[in-house]
């Protein structure tokens, strides 16, 4: 498991553009230490006002029972991503996202939208689903918060320790499901007649445990 988690974190910092010790800090990348909800809580002000969503704070326990849940190893490579966005349709995994498909950006930043993905909803997805066996009901055994009462159900997991990233990740979903009126709380008229509901799930525990593993 130790392993696993060395090879987590410097996954992720080599699928920046450049291995040197620059390019994480270019990038936004910050030491933390572990769950901090009032930094949590300042991270969640700066978000869009009309953005309906719940928190949530994945243990170190949770993150692996959500990566063990791919059907092979390329799935729980997948999952093992810190950064992840879902879309389910009913119980079903529709739309999938995670950070080491998408390319860098000038701005320092990772491109989520880089093949117009979110252009349409539900998003396209950038992981290809063949084979994936994973439903909500899986999801809701780890997370049991989620209630999975309307259409569609997004998750998203982010972390402090890329703030910057993860603030475009949220941004990114904000405006697909603002676009098509899907990020409120009741169903709204016009021809989508179903909405969403939205949970962000951190993942500062498990970071900052595979931090603390490489030092």
């Amino acid at each position: 498991m130790k392993k696993q988690r060395i090879l987590l974190l410097f996954g992720l910092l080599l699928s920046l553009p450049s291995c040197n010790t620059l390019a994480p800090i270019l990038f936004g990348f910050r030491e933390i230490n572990g769950y901090n909800a009032e930094q949590c809580e300042k991270f969640y002000k700066k978000l869009p006002k009309d953005f309906e969503f719940t928190p949530l704070v994945c243990n170190e326990t949770q993150f692996w029972q959500v990566s063990e849940l791919g059907a092979d190893s390329v799935q729980k490579k997948d999952l093992y991503q810190p950064l992840k966005i879902m879309y389910f349709h009913g119980g079903s995994l529709v739309s999938f996202h995670i950070n080491c498909y998408c390319p860098p950006t000038l701005g320092f930043n990772l491109n989520w939208n880089y093949k117009h993905q979110f252009d349409e909803f539900p998003p396209a997805t950038t992981v290809p689903l063949e084979g994936y066996t994973l439903t909500l009901k899986d999801i809701q055994g780890v997370f049991p918060e989620i209630k999975g009462e309307k259409d569609y159900t997004v998750l998203v997991f982010w972390t402090n320790m890329l703030h910057k990233i993860s603030r475009s990740e949220i941004k990114t979903v904000y405006k697909n499901l603002k676009r098509f009126g899907m990020a409120v709380p009741e169903p709204v008229e016009g021809p989508h007649h179903s909405s969403a509901e939205i949970y962000l799930i951190n993942n500062d525990i498990m970071m900052t445990k595979s931090l603390e593993e490489v030092k």
